[in-house]
């Protein structure tokens, strides 16, 4: 092939296409249409609204529809693209504003660690118990009675609980501490992140000592610092509600069902 006769598409090929492997779209689509959603919010209140409306309808969309079509890498690219937004507006807006002191940031990273450390286990527990990754291609996990078929990895999970899409493994008896104790490190990142953001954005009051809250949020959309700022926040807390959702559904069907085996073996243990 000449220089002349290179076209478009054999640029745009060269591109999807590394090492004969094809680049997942819809695991890079999340990367741009979330920061482009919440950048078009930063427009006015009512697009905010708007914006917010409709991430939370397709979120009831996804969880609405058959487990088999939620095979997709394009909802854990989401999460992973919700947390890098986040923080990457509290780096550039928040925290450069110098209304942050050395105190909560050391707070707020060590908060975003945690979370990041549990999640990341909980995907590397997976992997090693379910796909064998240490243990060669070959490996096949022996099925006891408990085991149920997951449509998703489309594989036999023994202990299995349910599939998480938003982390793109199954959640099961040797990683759902790791799980469990992830989303209340990612509640607590959350909602203290989104107060910091919050009286940077708004105008705060002094609550307690030297705990401040957001008063009065009307001036916002003047300058696109801090509507990017309170959109990321808004956001921010209806993903800090579906996690409260998701810990209380944890309370009421999963943790009574994962501490039964850890109690009946207490029991044994003192029956000896």
């Amino acid at each position: 092939m000449t220089l002349s006769s290179i076209t478009l598409g054999d640029v745009v090929s060269g591109a999807v296409f590394s090492g004969s492997k094809k680049v997942d779209m819809d695991a890079v689509l999340p990367f741009m249409i979330l920061p482009l959603l919440l950048i078009t919010a930063t427009t006015s209140f009512t697009v905010t609204v708007i914006v917010m409306v409709v991430i939370a309808m397709g979120t009831l969309y996804v969880l609405s529809r058959p487990r088999a079509k939620n095979r997709s890498p394009f909802f854990f690219s989401w999460t992973l693209s919700s947390g890098v937004t986040m923080y990457l507006v509290y780096q550039i807006h928040v925290l450069k504003s110098y209304q942050i002191t050395m105190l909560e940031n050391f707070g707020f990273l060590m908060f975003t660690l945690c979370t990041g450390y549990f999640f990341y286990r909980l995907k590397a527990v997976a992997e090693y118990e379910l796909t064998g990754a240490s243990k060669g291609k070959d490996y096949s996990p022996v099925l006891t009675s408990d085991s149920h078929y997951c449509p998703i990895c489309q594989i036999e999970v023994n202990e299995k609980f349910f599939h998480s899409i938003w982390w793109d493994c199954c959640v099961f008896r040797p990683n759902y501490s790791y799980f469990l104790v992830g989303q209340v490190f990612a509640l607590i990142t959350l909602l203290y992140g989104t107060n910091l953001g919050l009286t940077f954005a708004c105008h705060p009051f002094v609550f307690y000592g030297n705990i401040l809250l957001p008063e009065s949020c009307d001036h916002v959309y003047e300058y696109y610092n801090s509507a990017i700022v309170f959109v990321t926040c808004i956001y921010g807390l209806g993903y800090a509600l579906v996690i409260i959702l998701v810990l209380i559904h944890q309370l009421m069907v999963y943790i009574p069902k994962y501490t039964e085996l850890q109690w009946r073996k207490y029991v044994n243990v003192l029956n000896v």
